[in-house]
């Protein structure tokens, strides 16, 4: 295994249609209402296990790879429905699955929101990805399911909802070392929860009609007009190094084209990337100090917030803006981090207290266009608070609204997940101290 693939197999560690794809038992395919995703590198950790108080609980235990349709509340309590998600304390997510879940990522939809997790397998040290949806903070409709269907190491899941599907991707590891075991795995699912196909699918992807079908990892996914986008890294025939893509794909997980691709230069490697809607953010490592640019198939790449040292860019189209996308990623290098929000290629809106650490944003944005940020600030060792801040654009400008609010104060460093949904945004994150982690989420008003 060369040194590209042990120092990302060190990061990983760390942290019924005519087009459907073909499972993973061959090399495979891969395959709206809110946009949201996550940035920043997972990592395992240590943390304080206490708990914060006024806290409610979303319990249900863990099924095959089909989806109980029933919508008559919380499937594990008896709980009868609710009116949806209201902003109020934080509860916990899937109690009942597993002492150890991180990964989080939710998807707000029409009645309330998706979320993927991982959590360890029965048996073995290996992890599986599970999805679920819940109506409110106490009514589980769709009760966690496992989506993962071969063997491996699954972790890092993505979940969006674009139309009447649901998508989840993940990263995985198929144990067989070697320079090939990385792959992005993923499934969809319908609004009921069935899952779409028997078995997971492959992600790959062509270069000038070439196919690549081993080495893609680092996945997220986020929904687009007509269907999916996948964004990652990809091995590449003219590069030693990995390289930023964006595929898209069909409702049911079928590319739609080859996919785009960040420019490939010399002696340069792409650390993590992020699209939306055509745009690609990527990480640049190799020369003086890790940047992240901007990319587009109709303009030339683009380094961002002014050029400075920065990571982990996630990026969030704006309809009503378009050569404007929104941009967020961590400013600055070492020990002096902050968190940077720019409209494109602009000079970016910086979160942070003064002599704290501030890392992994998450951004996401309402049908109105309401915007708001979620964001680690570390408090000791890889202990963290989860910080929600509302934005707004002024002009050619962020802005910040209001007073930035703390709404847990004892989070690893797996980034946490913003959504919107109709009760508000939908703020989650892990909690706890290894092997302890747990699943946990609050609701935010608009303003």
């Amino acid at each position: 295994m060369d040194a590209r693939w042990t120092c990302l197999l060190c990061a990983l560690a760390l942290s019924g249609c005519d087009d459907a794809p073909t499972s993973d038992t061959d090399e495979g395919s891969t395959g709206a209402v809110t946009s949201s995703s996550s940035s920043g590198d997972p990592t395992t950790s240590q943390t304080s296990s206490e708990t914060t108080e006024g806290t409610s609980s979303s319990t249900g235990e863990a099924e095959a790879s089909s989806g109980d349709t029933s919508s008559g509340g919380d499937t594990s309590t008896g709980t009868p429905p609710c009116d949806g998600f209201v902003p109020g304390d934080a509860f916990e997510i899937a109690a009942d699955v597993s002492n150890t879940r991180i990964h989080p990522h939710a998807a707000g939809d029409d009645t309330g929101a998706w979320f993927s997790f991982v959590h360890p397998e029965p048996a073995g040290s290996l992890f599986d990805v599970s999805v679920m949806h819940l109506r409110c903070e106490s009514d589980v409709d769709v009760p966690p399911q496992v989506v993962n269907t071969s063997p491996g190491n699954d972790i890092d899941a993505s979940i969006a909802v674009s139309g009447e599907r649901v998508m989840v991707v993940w990263n995985s590891d198929d144990g067989l070392g070697g320079d090939s075991n990385l792959q992005i795995h993923g499934r969809v699912l319908d609004l009921s929860g069935e899952p779409t196909s028997d078995a997971q699918f492959r992600v790959t992807t062509q270069v000038a009609g070439v196919d690549i079908t081993q080495n893609h990892t680092l996945a997220s996914v986020t929904p687009t007009a007509d269907g999916f986008a996948i964004s990652g890294l990809r091995a590449h025939p003219e590069s030693p190094a990995f390289v930023a893509f964006d595929q898209a794909l069909s409702p049911s997980g079928a590319p739609t084209s080859e996919a785009f691709g960040a420019p490939i230069e010399e002696a340069v490697s792409h650390l993590a990337a992020f699209s939306s809607r055509g745009w690609l953010a990527y990480g640049r490592s190799g020369v003086s100090s890790d940047t992240v640019w901007l990319a587009h198939p109709d303009t030339a790449a683009a380094a961002a917030f002014d050029g400075q040292p920065a990571t982990a860019g996630f990026i969030l189209d704006r309809p009503d803006a378009p050569g404007a996308p929104l941009l967020a990623g961590t400013l600055g290098s070492g020990n002096a981090l902050d968190i940077g929000v720019a409209l494109g290629t602009g000079t970016p809106l910086v979160l942070g207290a003064p002599g704290s650490l501030e890392h992994s944003p998450t951004v996401a944005m309402n049908e109105q266009g309401a915007l708001a940020v979620v964001f680690h600030r570390n408090i000791a060792g890889l202990n963290n608070a989860v910080v929600f801040q509302r934005l707004a654009v002024e002009g050619d400008a962020v802005v910040a609204v209001g007073e930035a609010e703390e709404l847990d104060t004892q989070s690893p460093p797996y980034p946490a997940s913003l959504t919107w949904t109709p009760g508000g945004w939908l703020a989650t994150w892990s909690r706890g101290s290894s092997p302890d982690f747990t699943t946990w989420g609050r609701v935010l008003a608009e303003r």
